[in-house]
Formats: structure tokens, C-alpha cells, sequence
């Protein structure tokens, strides 16, 4: 099944040209959209896998509402832009713009700039992800560490002992042992 790409037409001659590129490099156009339209609207209906805008020289308002468009509907975002202005390039990768091309829109082109754009986001959803894990076994471990010091203490346990009293607590109850020892230090150790 062909990657579907909406393509966002910010006033450009080149959107007609684009989709027939997109389609000869083997991907299907969800759909052509005016930027004045509702694109959000228009993403959530039509579900694409990337979004492909077409602008000639975009303004920091597209690239606002892009940054917002992609907070609200994670999607790869690719720009094709005549302009190569350096700031604005910035600004584009700052604000999610997972690709910034100039110029050129052969099929060969196309298809590896979306490709490219679709693992790179991938890539970087995968990441973020990881780091949202990560992030979050370490609070795990934070409370866990702060409940069986509390039960050390509370208790006179060794660390051990209070580690194996949260687990025990926590098969009792059902809970993960990070839920039971978020409890505990809400509302007091309990044995």
C-alpha cells in the first residue's frame, strides 16, 4: 500500500507538477489542500503519512501553523520552498519541519525526500519515545528508592527487606511497586 501524502498549497505553481511527481514516484496524494483552508480539518479526515507543503517563499506564519499542525497530528512534514534563506530554514527545523528542500521536483526526487522525511520522523518519534521511558522508569526508581527508605526508617528494615516488602505490598494489592510506593509516601507506609 502507497504512502499517502496531502499536499498543503500555499499559492504555488508548482502544486499540480508536485502531485504528479508524487504520484509517478509511487505515492498516493490524499488530497490537495489551499493553505487558507482547514488543513487540520483536512489531516484529520484524510489521515495521511506525511504532509508535503508546497510554498514559495513561506512566511513565519506557515511555518507557526505547521509547528502547531504537527504538535496536534504527529505527522513527517516536508517543505518545498524556492527560498534558501538561512533563517528561515532554521526556523523550520526548529519548529518540527522534518525536511526543507529547494527547488526540483522529478519523481526520483520526490520519492527520496519523502522517503527520507517518513524514517527521519520515525527515527525521531522513536527517540522521544525512549526518553519519555527512560525518563519515566527513573521516577519509578526515585519513588521506589524513597518508599523503601521510608520503611528503613519507619519499619527499622534493612533495604532489602524493605524492598521486598514493597513487592510483597504491591502482588498483594496488584500494583506496580513505583503506584505502591507513590501511595506510600502520599500517605504514610503501611504494612
Amino acid at each position: 500500500m502507497p504512502a499517502r501524502v496531502l499536499i498543503i498549497d500555499a499559492q504555488s505553481e508548482r502544486t499540480q507538477p508536485l502531485a504528479q511527481a508524487l504520484a509517478e514516484a509511487g505515492f498516493e496524494v490524499a488530497g490537495i489542500v489551499a493553505e487558507s483552508d482547514d488543513v487540520h480539518g483536512a489531516v484529520r479526515s484524510l489521515q495521511p503519512d506525511a504532509i508535503l507543503i508546497d510554498a514559495d517563499s513561506p512566511s513565519r506564519d506557515t511555518l507557526e501553523g505547521l509547528a502547531v499542525l504537527g504538535k496536534r497530528f504527529p505527522r513527517p512534514i516536508l517543505m518545498l520552498s524556492e527560498s534558501a534563506d538561512t533563517d528561515l530554514v532554521r526556523d523550520a527545523a526548529r519548529l518540527g519541519i522534518s525536511t526543507y528542500a529547494v527547488d526540483g521536483i522529478s519523481p526520483a526526487l520526490v520519492r527520496s525526500l519523502v522517503e527520507v522525511t517518513m524514517a527521519h520522523f520515525q527515527s525521531q518519534r522513536s527517540l522521544t519515545m525512549e526518553l519519555r521511558e527512560a525518563q519515566q522508569a527513573l521516577q519509578d526508581r526515585r519513588l521506589i528508592d524513597k518508599a523503601k527508605y521510608r520503611l528503613v526508617e519507619e519499619m527499622h528494615m534493612s533495604e532489602e527487606q524493605a524492598y521486598h516488602q514493597l513487592r510483597r505490598m504491591a502482588m498483594e494489592r496488584g500494583m506496580k511497586i513505583a503506584e505502591l510506593a507513590r501511595l506510600l509516601i502520599e500517605h504514610g507506609a503501611a504494612g
